[in-house]
């Protein structure tokens, strides 16, 4: 007894040594002590974006944890992101190589592929095919968007003067919207394909919320086999679904016209030569993955992003009334909105940014990996190192933010307030930035504008009487706010004229 107590202890010891040798090889910079084989782990609890934040105060905008068995570089701050990402962009270019990530997509993945030739021509296309589904000219996105809008507009007034809990409407109305842009069609909302590419996002977010335990602790992938097996089933439809989508396409795919994002890759894999794909290693598999990326990055960011919306309007009803009035002034109570007319609404993009800031439903992007030894802000950090880019200390930052935790879309105004500062867009990340930054941002942007302004002028967001909504998120994948109803009352003619009485 007493000589497997000294083991388990030499054992623990040599686990703790090992720990501190490993973050010590891995960087530089100082940080926390973890748990030998956990370590920072149960430091994180429920809300590790904020603990992330909190531990900068103690070991500043670069410091390392211990996520498991991987030392872990932590990135803090809008000046030091920049400069990693942007300014030493190529260093921070990575991807880990988590073992998960070699399943999404058949490992052709470009979001978790690793920095390379081949990820830089890949990302190239997948920019193009954007650029062109997003372009009026060619394509009318707009169109499908207003339209969708203005159905999910039609859905929640039919709750009437009855409690309605906002998500499915939105996840429904967002999904029709990555499927007229990817499969170049709006679905019915019983059509077996569309509802199964929305559970299959539902699955993906599940799992992806809860992390797989195997990517910073390789050796649990002997205890969770079980769960691993649905993850991969989960990727397995997704990618059948698009092969699906594919086939169909090409029985009636005309180079001249190219109708949607899965003519535009099959437009790419006939216009990159095979000399071009065999210098990095491209095949036409790698680009037609492209489309369940777009899917998957598409879909959860802009539904969050409108249910935060709404929970933010309903909570602040002398706001709410400021943007509609500025809406209403603009459009009256039936004309489309355009997006050419964003920087003509001040109250409303202060709203949409000040939403995003507030959210900040993405707060750490995906994993980074240093590409090779490098240092930032005096700190060594080896090649190959996990790091952490914190978004949520960005836009949370007192520096930048007065007063971060306290929703004011007035923060985003100028001094007059008629029009937004757009020098506070320098230190708010959204979308990323450096060689990794988001390529759907502009159509991001489209989205969120058409989709809100639809929202605001059509309808008014109250609190259930009774009720107390807690505006707090939900830990995944991505931030969502906590479950929550609300009352949808459609805008009547004696709204149009109200004047909200709200202080500058």
């Amino acid at each position: 007894m007493y000589a497997t107590a000294v083991l388990m202890v030499v054992f623990v010891l040599g686990l703790v040594v090992l720990g501190k040798r490993r973050a010590k090889i891995a960087s530089s910079a100082p940080g926390p002590l973890g748990w030998p084989v956990i370590g920072n782990l149960p430091q994180l609890g429920r809300k590790p974006h904020k603990v992330l934040t909190d531990l900068r105060e103690r070991y500043g905008d670069v410091y390392q944890i211990r996520m498991g068995s991987c030392p872990t570089v932590v990135l803090n701050g809008v000046k030091t992101i920049r400069q990693a990402l942007v300014k030493q962009s190529e260093d921070f270019a990575g991807r880990p190589d988590f073992y998960s990530f070699k399943f999404i997509a058949n490992g052709n993945s470009m979001g978790f592929s690793d920095y390379g030739a081949r990820w830089k021509m890949h990302r190239r296309i997948a920019q193009n095919a954007l650029a062109l589904c997003a372009n009026k000219k060619y394509n009318p996105i707009e169109e499908a968007i207003v339209s969708e809008a203005k159905f999910l507009v039609q859905n929640l007034l039919k709750s009437g003067e009855r409690p309605v809990d906002p998500h499915n409407e939105i996840y429904l109305s967002v999904g029709n919207i990555i499927c007229a842009l990817c499969f170049g069609k709006r679905y019915r909302r019983d059509d077996p394909d569309f509802l199964q590419l929305i559970k299959n996002n539902d699955e993906f977010m599940a799992f992806a919320g809860a992390g797989n335990p195997v990517d910073i602790m390789p050796w649990m992938r002997h205890f969770t086999k079980r769960s691993f097996k649905q993850f991969l089933m989960i990727l397995d439809t997704m990618n059948n679904l698009c092969l699906k989508k594919q086939r169909e396409h090409l029985d009636t795919y005309d180079p001249a016209y190219v109708r949607d994002i899965t003519d535009a890759l099959i437009k790419a894999t006939e216009e990159t030569t095979n000399a071009e794909k065999v210098s990095v290693g491209l095949t036409d598999e790698h680009i037609m993955t492209t489309l369940q990326e777009l899917i998957g990055a598409g879909f959860d960011t802009i539904a969050s992003t409108l249910q935060w919306s709404i929970l933010y309007l309903m909570t602040n009803p002398e706001w709410q009334e400021k943007v509609h009035q500025e809406i209403h002034t603009t459009y009256g109570s039936d004309k489309d909105p355009d997006v050419a007319d964003l920087s003509e609404l001040p109250y409303t993009e202060a709203t949409i940014l000040e939403t995003m800031r507030h959210s900040c439903i993405f707060p750490f992007a995906l994993p980074h990996s240093t590409t090779k030894d490098t240092h930032l802000n005096g700190h060594f950090i080896k090649e190959k190192t996990l790091v952490f880019v914190n978004l949520w200390s960005v836009s949370h930052d007192p520096e930048y933010f007065n007063e971060p935790e306290l929703y004011n879309p007035s923060r985003f105004l100028d001094t007059s307030g008629t029009r937004v500062d757009r020098s506070k867009l320098d230190f708010f990340l959204p979308f990323g930035t450096g060689k990794r930054k988001c390529p759907g941002e502009q159509l991001a942007k489209m989205e969120l504008f058409l989709f809100f302004t639809i929202l605001v002028q059509k309808c008014k967001f109250e609190v259930v009487p009774g009720e107390h909504p807690v505006v707090d998120s939900k830990y995944g994948l991505t931030l969502k706010p906590l479950d929550f109803n609300v009352i949808v009352r459609e805008r009547n003619q004696a709204d149009q004229g109200q004047e909200p009485n709200l202080v500058k």
